[in-house]
C-alpha cells in the first residue's frame, strides 16, 4: 500500500525548493517550462538531473532533441516562472519578448537568469509518471549575484540572507 496523491503533494509542500526554466531546442524550435524537480548528480563527469511530467510536452521535446538548458531564476522572476508554467493565459509563444543565447547544444540560455547549465542528455529514466533525464553539463555560468527565487508550500519565497552570520531565511 502507499499514500495517496493529496498526502504526497502535503508533504513535498515543506519541501523548498529553487524555481528553475528548463529549455530545449528541436529544429528550429524551442520550447520551455518551469521545473522544481532538479539536482546536481555528479561532480566527474558534470552531471545534473530534470525530471519532466509525461504529461508535459518538453518530456518529448528533450527526448528528440537530446539536449536540454537549466537556467535558475532570481527572486524578481517569479513572473517569469509563471509564464513558463503555464499559468498566464492566452500566450502562444513562451518566448515572446524573452532574451536568449545557444551555448554549446544549442537550448536556450535565458539572458536574465541567476545562472544556468546547458547539458546534452546522457541518460533517461522512465519512473511512475515522470523521466528523469541526466544531463552532461557542456558549459554552465553564474550570470549574477542575486537572490534565487524560492518555492515553499504553494508560493514563492525570497531568501533573506543574514551577511554576519551568513544565515538565510525564507519570506513571503
Amino acid at each position: 500500500m502507499t499514500i495517496g496523491q493529496d498526502v504526497f503533494k502535503r508533504v513535498m509542500r515543506r519541501w523548498v525548493n529553487g524555481v528553475t526554466i528548463v529549455t530545449t531546442r528541436l529544429g528550429d524550435a524551442v520550447h520551455g517550462l518551469t521545473v522544481s524537480g532538479f539536482t546536481g548528480v555528479s561532480l566527474d563527469p558534470p552531471l545534473v538531473m530534470v525530471s519532466i511530467g509525461h504529461n508535459q510536452q518538453s518530456y518529448a521535446w528533450i527526448r528528440d532533441s537530446g539536449c536540454f538548458a537549466v537556467n535558475f531564476l532570481r527572486a524578481d522572476q517569479a513572473d517569469l516562472s509563471d509564464l513558463f508554467a503555464g499559468r498566464i493565459a492566452d500566450v502562444a509563444d513562451r518566448f515572446a519578448g524573452v532574451a536568449y543565447r545557444s551555448e554549446a547544444s544549442g537550448a536556450p540560455i535565458l539572458e536574465e537568469c541567476l545562472a544556468w547549465f546547458d547539458c546534452r542528455v546522457v541518460a533517461a529514466h522512465g519512473v511512475g509518471d515522470h523521466t528523469l533525464y541526466i544531463g552532461e553539463s557542456l558549459a554552465a555560468d553564474v550570470a549574477s549575484d542575486a537572490a534565487p527565487l524560492v518555492y515553499y508550500d504553494g508560493g514563492y519565497r525570497r531568501l533573506l540572507v543574514d551577511e554576519a552570520e551568513k544565515v538565510a531565511v525564507a519570506t513571503a
